[in-house]
């Protein structure tokens, strides 16, 4: 497996049918990485290996698994349960600290060393000299390692587990070959031993990323199929945007709907932007569509009414509503958008920035005279997008809020 040509293996998906995965596949022991659509493959051979890094931390950051989590079988985002994040912590920590290897502290009667006065005044005979005693021999500590104990061969099992799963994303190297044979039961029983006993932060996390791989590697299908991705990036990629221009509290933009019946009120659940975006008061609701039109150009995959018209409500409800008057002051403006992912190095649209204007939809039933009815069409770079991994990021949200406010001006 570490010999795989990488760049051979790697494909973006083009969201039709079933060619929706995103992450990394291993079927029958053929090995696949599935990037997004459209995300530019490095053709350098270093900097693929930083893409491949950049989509797994990407899926990593945007889902709801956590590092060293024994998974479950519920599938958020119908996101697969393989624990990559285990194997690449584990492959890490080797590198830093090699194999996990218990200290044993042995107590010998000698001269030098550190001295264990306990253990010296209640073994050692003392000489007496006056009113004063003297040792001439002492109980001292020396700790050695134990190379054979279970716990560093469980941790030679997972680290050379781990190299074979994943380990041609770092090296053409392979660790030696484990001592120890696969025995699930036992292997647990010994992880969890330590677990219960050790209050050292760094064993825990190691230990925990062990337990993931053995309960994983209890499928017996599992050393030939595996993945780790998801089916729905779409949700990934809303993620994504609203992290990078979104407030984090936009329930209150939220338009509400209420039925009223023989006195009696039930309220329906809220219309949900996607992103909400303040720049100097002005409001920016936007909405994160994960769709093919910046890698086919064609108008078929642009946002349909559905989405033109409920983006229309979203605008109306704020720019009419009071309260955010009172709360971003009288000359607010509210302007709408929708976002999409292309490539700007090779793609349909090859651009010059990574965020690209390509036209604005507007309904048949509005006037079309206030900003929010004009919904301006924006494409992104995907690759651009996961590459910023900060909360509202300043100048992300400048680029964007200016690209908007130029076309509404045109």
């Amino acid at each position: 497996m570490l010999n795989v040509d990488i760049r051979g293996k790697c494909s973006v998906n083009t969201n039709r049918d079933t060619d929706t995965f995103v992450g990394i596949k291993c079927e029958n022991g053929d090995i696949s990485i599935n990037f997004p659509l459209g995300f530019d493959i490095s053709e350098d051979d270093t900097e693929l290996r930083k893409n491949i890094f950049l989509l797994i931390s990407t899926l990593a950051t945007n889902t709801k698994r956590k590092e060293s989590e024994i998974l479950s079988k519920i599938r958020k985002y119908e996101e697969t349960d393989f624990p990559i994040q285990a194997y690449m912590a584990i492959i890490s920590d080797y590198y830093v600290f090699g194999y996990y290897k218990e200290r044993e502290v042995l107590y010998t009667v000698s001269k030098k060393g550190k001295i264990n006065w306990n253990r010296t005044i209640k073994t050692q005979k003392p000489y007496v000299q006056g009113n004063e005693l003297y040792y001439l021999n002492f109980v001292t500590k020396k700790s050695t390692i134990n190379e054979d104990e279970l716990i560093t061969l469980v941790h030679e099992y997972c680290v050379y587990e781990s190299f074979e799963k994943i380990g041609w994303l770092f090296t053409k190297s392979m660790p030696a070959k484990p001592k120890i044979k696969f025995n699930r039961k036992l292997f647990m029983s010994i992880i969890k031993d330590k677990l219960s006993c050790t209050f050292n932060d760094r064993n825990r996390v190691l230990f925990n990323n062990m337990l993931a791989i053995i309960n994983y590697k209890g499928d017996a299908d599992a050393s030939i199929n595996y993945k780790y991705g998801t089916y729905r990036f779409e949700y990934v990629w809303e993620k994504m945007i609203d992290k990078v221009f979104g407030i984090e509290n936009k329930a209150d933009y939220f338009p509400k709907t209420t039925w009223t019946i023989k006195n009696k009120s039930y309220n329906n659940a809220s219309l949900e932007p996607d992103t909400i975006m303040i720049l100097n008061n002005n409001v920016y609701v936007l909405d994160a569509k994960y769709y093919k039109y910046g890698a086919t150009g064609r108008s078929s995959d642009l946002p349909e009414s559905t989405s033109i018209n409920k983006q229309i409500t979203y605008g109306e409800y704020i720019a009419e509503e009071e309260r955010f008057r009172k709360k971003h002051g009288e000359n607010m403006c509210v302007y709408n958008a929708f976002l999409m992912p292309f490539n700007s190095v090779a793609g349909k649209f090859s651009a010059n920035n990574e965020l690209f204007h390509i036209g604005e939809a507007t309904s048949g039933w509005k006037v079309n005279d206030k900003d929010y009815e004009r919904i301006q069409g924006i494409l992104v770079d995907i690759k651009y997008l996961m590459k910023i991994n900060v909360r509202q990021e300043e100048n992300e949200i400048k680029k964007l809020a200016e690209i908007i406010s130029k076309a509404i001006c045109e």
